[in-house]
């Protein structure tokens, strides 16, 4: 009996030890962040990685990933892929082309994401140049 007493007071201290709201508190509306992804498309960097090219077929060999903005066109000259790509694979989004000649001119080959495991042999280890443009 003694101990019910005490713990129906002690919660009776608590329970006025607890502050109450006071009427003139106003609560202050708080804005939620910002989320740090979007939905929306958003238009490719420049020089953002469009397009992985490999020295064998089957997406085997040196890889070389190729930077650009999309719609420029890229000589492979100096890269160590010029006249030495057998497959490719354009990224997300995006269809990737390549030349057999620098500037993006003579015959051309497209590929999309899902990319070309064994180039056909007019362009096999023919292409000099590369170009990729958004779906």
């Amino acid at each position: 009996m003694q101990f019910t007493t005490v713990l129906i007071a002690s919660f009776a201290a608590l329970a006025m030890a607890i502050p109450t709201k006071d009427s003139s508190d106003k609560a202050t509306p708080t804005k939620l962040p910002e989320p740090e992804f979007s939905i929306l498309p958003i238009e490719t960097p420049k020089d953002a990685p469009l397009i992985d090219l490999w020295q064998d077929e089957d997406f085997l060999g040196f890889k070389f990933t190729g930077f650009s903005t999309a719609g420029t066109c890229e000589n492979l000259h100096g890269t160590g892929f010029n006249n030495n790509v057998s497959s490719g694979k354009s990224r997300p989004g995006f269809r990737c082309t390549v030349w057999n000649k620098k500037d993006c001119f003579g015959p051309a080959f497209s590929f999309n994401e899902q990319g070309i495991d064994d180039l056909p042999s007019w362009i096999d280890n023919k292409a000099s140049s590369w170009k990729c443009v958004k779906n």
